[in-house]
């Protein structure tokens, strides 16, 4: 302290030489500071690849264009199995774009998906890069058995095989197929473990066929199958596909038979497979239950290691159906019970007390009310759910919004759209309070819900008030959101956007029939949520365009674009999207019927345009 003192006492005479020299004109020459930026280019490439895994695909494509060293984290090979390649429309042709392209790449693709891709030529594409595919789906695809013999004989690490509806184009992929020639029969691919014929008709021979060629696989999905399809022959493919699972009840982990209606004696054949131990299982179940030995519950009651359970639209599924359900399954995950309209308020109550409970999925439950809700949460374990579907059920109101808020605080998904009578201003607030986890938002049709609810301002009471402390809550405290649902919330206003919505991390919104949004909106909108790729702007009378220009100049990312109905919009705004829009990919102008006809041809110089869905 004697010392500091010193020095403190000293250092204004320091000075005094230099404020004496007052007839000295001095002139100081200073240096300009070095700019000192952070160098992030120059982490390590492992540090790299770690701050990567907390973003999303899109942000890590992005991210992706800043240096080399960033482009090459983003390619690491763990991120390069959540990037899809999918073609649409296409000929698989090596000197035709953009197979022409992709074969000169410089990556590997482990997921691919085709959509009506055309593949009656041979690729140097599969020989290069067939090794590295892990997943691959054919859908609506015209193609041949050869071609998909030899296409999978260059997959060695092929694990996911999908065929989905591709028995709607002529020659087909299971009409046509003749296995016995040439011994093509005997020819299978161990390697594959899940198999999908979702949404074919096909034949006995030919389903026999297609499982035969892959005897390892443990994950099949036949969901959607015999479409347009008379009763008789239906039931006896049902058997085929029964007389399946029976004879790999030791090996079968996961079944989807979702959209075909089973009745009790094909669910008998699988109560009665003693080796059947599924971790997901997928069904319709619509028949009355027998008042005897009936199989569902049998089956339910043998099924102790599901995690997974879906029953979408099982009417047949009651309230003692969930009982065994929470009896015997208690270590289920998911659950989505989606149009079971046999189910009560008793079952729902019953449901909540599954302790590991993570996903569920109440939608369009018509006999359900408030009261199983509210009453369920109380013997809930509030920490665990994670994601509540509620979509279409007018039944519920605002108490049991305020409930739930208050129940489940690590909620990420809450769908309550459509449910118009739940969400008012006075709700809307608990949820933005005590929802702060949450990543996806659906609270569509909620027609009583105004800009005090969605910014906290003007509230005729406010949400929290103590003494003299009065607190609201916007809808941007809510900093995860990734995407946010708000159509048909028509009493929204500009208001709205320029005090509520500051969302840096949102990718998708919907706006549709928002009829009070104008350019002075979409000004604010697309300066504070700048990582928007899907944005929905249909029925919005007062967008014009002017709003797509600024859309199109500010919002890089976008790469749908949904415009339908909006009867403002001219050519001019097709030369904005032309001009900046870089990444969209579909693009939806029905009823926009002061457009030209040739709206294709003038966006055509946009690289990477799918779709024009126009009228």
């Amino acid at each position: 302290m004697p010392q500091l003192r010193s020095y403190l006492t000293l250092w204004p005479a320091r000075l005094r030489p230099f404020s004496a020299c007052r007839g000295v004109r001095m002139r100081l020459h200073r240096k300009p500071l070095p700019i000192f930026r952070p160098q992030f280019e120059l982490l390590p490439i492992e540090l790299i690849v770690q701050i990567f895994k907390y973003l999303t695909p899109s942000d890590r494509r992005s991210a992706g264009f800043v240096c080399s060293r960033w482009y090459e984290a983003s390619k690491y090979c763990r991120f390069a199995e959540q990037t899809v390649l999918h073609l649409v429309g296409v000929d698989f042709d090596d000197f035709k774009p953009p197979v022409m392209n992709l074969i000169l790449a410089d990556r590997t693709f482990p997921v691919i998906k085709l959509s009506r891709v055309k593949l009656n030529v041979c690729s140097k594409f599969w020989a290069n890069y067939g090794p590295f595919v892990r997943e691959i789906t054919f859908e609506k695809c015209m193609i041949w058995r050869e071609r998909v013999i030899s296409l999978f004989k260059h997959m060695p690490k092929l694990r996911v095989a999908r065929f989905v509806e591709c028995d709607l184009l002529r020659d087909d992929l299971f009409r046509t197929w003749k296995f016995f020639d040439n011994g093509l029969y005997t020819i299978d691919f161990p390697g594959v473990e899940s198999l999908s014929l979702a949404r074919n008709n096909f034949s006995e021979l030919q389903f026999e066929s297609m499982v035969e060629m892959m005897p390892n696989v443990t994950r099949v999905d036949f969901s959607n199958c015999f479409r347009q399809m008379q009763t008789t022959r239906k039931m006896f493919l049902l058997g085929c596909i029964q007389k399946f699972i029976v004879r790999r009840q030791y090996v079968l982990r996961s079944v989807n038979i979702s959209g075909i209606p089973v009745d009790d004696i094909f669910l008998r054949g699988l109560a009665d497979a003693r080796g059947l131990l599924l971790d997901e299982l997928s069904l319709t179940y619509n028949e009355k239950m027998p008042s005897r030995d009936p199989a569902i519950v049998d089956l339910f009651r043998r099924q102790t290691n599901l995690r997974f359970l879906d029953v979408t639209s099982s009417t047949g599924i009651t309230d003692y159906c969930l009982d065994q359900i929470v009896k015997h399954i208690r270590g289920l995950k998911v659950l989505n019970m989606t149009g079971c309209w046999g189910v009560s308020d008793y079952g729902i109550k019953e449901i909540f007390r599954l302790q590991h409970l993570e996903i569920l999925t109440l939608s369009n439950c018509i006999r359900m009310s408030k009261h199983g809700i509210m009453d369920g949460a109380a013997f809930s374990n509030r920490m665990i759910l994670k994601e509540l579907h509620l979509e279409l059920l007018d039944t519920l109101d605002e108490e049991c919004v305020v409930k739930i808020g208050a129940n489940f605080p690590n909620l990420t998904v809450l769908n309550i759209g459509g449910s118009s009578t739940c969400m008012s201003d006075w709700s809307a607030q608990y949820i933005f309070c005590n929802l702060v986890h949450l990543e996806h938002l659906n609270i569509e049709r909620s027609t009583k819900l105004t800009d005090a609810g969605f910014t906290g301002i003007d509230l005729p009471e406010k949400t929290f008030s103590i003494w003299d402390v009065e607190e609201t809550f916007a809808i941007d405290r809510l900093k995860k959101l990734r995407v946010l649902k708000v159509s048909g919330c028509y009493r929204m206003t500009d208001f709205a956007l320029r005090y509520g919505f500051k969302f840096t991390e949102l990718k998708e919104l919907s706006l549709s029939r928002c009829h009070q949004i104008s350019e002075a909106g979409i000004e604010r909108l697309v300066a504070t949520c700048p990582a928007l790729e899907y944005l929905d702007l249909s029925e919005c009378p007062n967008i014009n365009d002017n709003c797509v220009k600024m859309i199109a100049v500010q919002l890089k990312r976008i790469s749908t674009l949904k415009l339908a109905n909006c009867p403002l919009l001219t050519e001019t705004c097709l030369a904005f999207l032309t001009t900046f829009c870089k990444n969209l990919k579909y693009l939806y102008v029905r009823g926009c019927f002061k457009l030209p006809p040739d709206i294709v041809d003038r966006l055509s110089q946009i690289p990477t345009l799918r779709q024009v869905y126009k009228s």
